[in-house]
């Protein structure tokens, strides 16, 4: 291995950033054009989400487009690059590409489109934007807590994206002289290895370099106990398509304080049956996170509920919300861990649409109600951050006018998920 100095990592992450956004312009095939750009266009026909739920991979998702071919891009700057295309095979289903493209260390938000032409002629377009987790917790590094010195040892280094196609930096050694490496995961590979031989008592570290962040850890070379390593807390931020997007800035605003395990279930809701009851038992029992942050309710919340009698009961009325309130709080109580946990529960922003406007309200009542009387709870009352006094695209944040709502008027936009997870990051601090 050869020796370099461990602060010429940017400078090496910086090239080869530029190196294959040269080498990506030369062999990028020209798209064929559109009959809309919708990456230009301020309003959108039709709605378009992206799903990045699945670690390493975005999936697309195209309505109302009538069984007429779909084809998908990504907005990347002042081109559309070209994803694919689909026709759903039915006039009334979705329209999907379901592994349109992979999450990447180098664009941490991402904006997507689709366009198609209706059988009437009519053009229909969407686009939608999506924030990726960064690289700070996608590499894992499993080493040896001790070996002997002169002993060969190995770091095995895992991609928890499964994707591959990337070179971080390894870096082994003593602290005063680490000796680096290029580490190339080829695509598709989740999974490599690295031998080494201890040759000098003491501590040695072991450092992953991958852009502008490190990944760290150590081991003993010698001595009758190991590296000592203490894991972060755990916090877990579960529920349906609304945390999509809160979980990856969340991770950022607590750095290195917390480690942020994210469960996003799109189309998940309390109402729709007990999936969330024992996936919180199950979750719980698994992680043992310090801190949960939970978010259901914006998009397919409102069905009708059973009583204990077996009654289905309609929304939103007051035994509904009742029985609402019952199933929360039931959640909530696992999540707290008999008091060793803590919960920040963030309620859905009203939407533009009123029927469902008139869930939200319900929903809302029904959690700050299930969360009476139980310490450790906090309900982040997220509709009256970004819908104090009704549906709202813009709102005033710390001096400026923020677009903050996708256009299917339910879900928060990029810029609205930063500040939302900047009222969660606060919130957890405030409950520790």
């Amino acid at each position: 291995m050869r020796r370099m100095n461990i602060s010429r990592c940017r400078r090496l992450a910086l090239a080869a950033i530029a190196a294959s956004a040269c080498a990506g312009a030369a062999h990028a095939a020209v798209p064929p054009a559109p009959p809309i750009d919708p990456c230009a266009t301020p309003a959108d026909s039709n709605c378009l989400v992206a799903d990045a739920t699945q670690p390493g991979i975005i999936g697309l998702v195209f309505y109302n487009a009538q069984n007429s071919r779909v084809v998908f891009f990504e907005c990347v700057g002042d081109r559309l690059k070209r994803l694919g295309a689909e026709r759903s095979g039915s006039a009334s289903t979705a329209t999907r590409l379901p592994a349109a493209t992979t999450w990447s260390c180098d664009r941490l938000t991402r904006r997507f489109a689709a366009v198609t032409v209706l059988p009437d002629g009519t053009i229909a377009f969407g686009s939608y934007s999506v924030r990726m987790p960064s690289c700070a917790r996608r590499f894992e590094l499993d080493v040896p807590r001790r070996v002997k010195p002169g002993a060969k040892a190995r770091v095995r280094v895992l991609d928890r994206w499964g994707i591959g196609g990337i070179s971080p930096e390894l870096c082994i050694g003593p602290a005063d002289r680490l000796t680096c490496r290029s580490l190339a995961f080829p695509k598709a590979v989740s999974v490599v290895s690295r031998r080494f031989r201890a040759e000098q008592r003491g501590r040695w570290n072991v450092e992953l370099c991958v852009r502008r962040e490190r990944v760290k850890t150590s081991l003993a070379v010698g001595g009758e106990g190991g590296a000592r390593r203490t894991a972060p807390p755990i916090v877990y931020a579960a529920g349906d398509s609304t945390m999509q997007g809160v979980d990856s800035f969340l991770a950022d605003e607590l750095g290195e304080d917390f480690y942020v395990r994210a469960d996003v279930q799109p189309g998940s809701g309390i109402s729709r049956g007990t999936y969330w009851k024992f996936r919180s038992e199950s979750q719980t029992r698994r992680r043992r996170q310090r801190a949960t942050v939970f978010s259901v309710g914006a998009a397919s919340d409102g069905l009708p509920i059973p009583t204990a009698l077996g009654v289905l009961t309609p929304c939103c009325g007051v035994p509904w919300m009742q029985e609402y309130s019952n199933r929360t709080r039931a959640i909530m109580q696992t999540f707290l861990r008999g008091g060793r946990g803590r919960v920040v529960w963030m309620t859905p922003p009203e939407p533009r649409f009123a029927p469902r406007a008139a869930i939200t309200h319900a929903i809302n009542i029904a959690v700050e109600h299930a969360a009476r009387g139980l310490a450790g709870v906090k309900v982040l009352r997220i509709d009256k951050l970004f819908s104090p006094d009704g549906y709202r695209d813009v709102i005033r944040f710390r001096g400026r006018d923020v677009r903050v709502r996708e256009s299917d008027g339910v879900h928060l936009n990029v810029a609205g998920t930063a500040i939302a997870a900047k009222a969660v990051a606060q919130a957890i601090k405030d409950l520790e």
